[in-house]
């Protein structure tokens, strides 16, 4: 397969077809692309909130256009093979897709254009996406035939997402004047406690529990170590339940995302960084470079997010999102794409032919120059917002946006060029048959 990489434990042969995880893959840079263009054409009015629904339909671009893509894919691809459980339905999938880029168009749409009815469709369109979502792989983790932390840490994550959505419908509807949402200022903290802490973070810190092995050769952090760090998310996700029921206000909502934040921007990190520290492969490839890029976001991030507690200027506030979603984020996840999509066209087009033909290795299905160009482009996108973010500058918000798209084109071709590799043919006459290709 590929020099390096450790595959004990996985469930290989349960994995779906390959064409789900990429659909949601491949709209992914469309995602950083269109928030790209809506920052380019507000500047630095988008970055001071001025015009609060168009920064709310920038910021849904980047949570859910980029990085929630990525998840949903990752998911539908991990948990049969990690999990051992398959995904009940899993082909509804496509039909999940297919509502859920509706449904980010819908809300985009309707906060920029004050359209309620179209805001209202959105909403529903996604909450119908993620209902399907959530439901068949509950099941498929419920049915997990052994709870590792990284099944576990999913369940948490995917329970996490189960609030951001209802959270997220309701404010919406709010918006869209369908519904009345008492204290909105309140829900939208949990909302994003929900989303930021419990879902995105809750997900990174269990996957990174099987892909940083396996792909970095990185020793493993001890399975107490994982429980430890998954519970401190799950502390986190049964606060914010209790917040909400009790109706408590913004310092309980603080103090009940604390465990969660602690650990997903601070021990999470400098534990994954001294394990990546002590991998057993030295070679550091331009996916590692996100990797340590995206945990050190992640910690400065942790730092922004406490001074912007303890200070009163918005900018801290909009720095540490920044950092959270392109840096820390969007790092890891920009990182993970390099690694995973090779690995599974590998896999789905190229492993039942080894000893039968030549194929490739995996490490030549995405060129490395690729990589390491979109590296710099991600790394001076992050650069330059905290610029912008500091200084309000209108050009310097537009360089960003520019830079978000050029980010964006590099993603989406190394996605291209990974996916365009097909199986040989096999000599005449042969008995064995390739895998079809999805």
């Amino acid at each position: 397969m590929s020099s390096g990489m450790q595959t004990q434990g996985l469930r290989l042969e349960q994995a779906p077809p390959l064409g789900i995880p990429l659909s949601f893959f491949l709209t992914a840079p469309v995602g950083i692309a269109a928030a790209g263009a809506l920052l380019a054409y507000f500047g630095s009015a988008l970055l001071a909130t001025r015009i609060a629904s168009a920064t709310a339909a920038w910021v849904h671009l980047g949570t859910l256009g980029f990085i929630g893509c990525v998840m949903l894919g990752a998911l539908y691809q991990m948990i049969p093979v990690v999990a051992g459980a398959a995904v009940p339905g899993v082909r509804s999938a496509r039909l999940v897709h297919v509502f859920f880029v509706a449904g980010i168009a819908g809300l985009v749409l309707g906060l920029l254009t004050g359209s309620q009815r179209v805001l209202a469709s959105g909403a529903l369109a996604l909450t119908l996406a993620l209902t399907l979502f959530i439901a068949p792989v509950s099941i498929a983790l419920w049915r997990a035939p052994t709870k590792t932390p990284t099944v576990l840490g999913m369940a948490v994550a995917t329970a996490g997402l189960a609030g951001v959505v209802c959270l997220g419908g309701a404010m919406a509807l709010a918006r869209s004047g369908t519904v009345s949402v008492a204290q909105y200022p309140f829900w939208m903290q949990v909302h994003l406690g929900f989303g930021f802490i419990v879902w995105i973070g809750g997900l990174i810190v269990s996957v990174s529990f099987q892909v940083v092995p396996m792909f970095y050769l990185a020793p493993a952090l001890q399975q107490r170590t994982q429980r430890l760090l998954v519970a401190m998310v799950l502390c986190t996700l049964c606060g914010l339940g209790v917040g909400i029921a009790a109706g408590a206000g913004s310092t309980p909502i603080a103090l009940a995302a604390a465990p969660g934040a602690v650990t997903i921007w601070c021990v999470h990190p400098l534990l994954t960084l001294d394990s990546l520290r002590k991998r057993r492969r030295k070679r550091a490839d331009p996916s590692l470079w996100f990797w340590r890029a995206g945990l050190l976001a992640g910690l400065a991030a942790g730092a922004m997010g406490a001074a912007a507690l303890l200070g009163d200027d918005p900018r801290l506030a909009l720095s540490f999102g920044w950092l959270v979603l392109w840096g820390w984020a969007g790092s890891i996840v920009h990182g993970m794409l390099t690694r995973i999509v090779p690995f599974l066209v590998w896999f789905h087009r190229f492993s039942s032919l080894v000893g039968l033909v030549t194929v490739p290795p995996m490490r030549k299905l995405l060129p490395e120059r690729l990589t390491q160009l979109a590296f710099v482009a991600h790394s001076a996108t992050l650069g330059l917002g905290l610029l912008a973010i500091a200084s309000q500058h209108s050009v310097l918000a537009r360089l960003t946006g520019a830079a978000l798209m050029v980010t964006a084109v590099l993603l989406l071709a190394q996605l291209l060029v990974t996916i365009r590799h097909r199986a040989p043919s096999l000599p005449a006459g042969s008995d064995h048959a390739p895998q079809p290709q999805s």
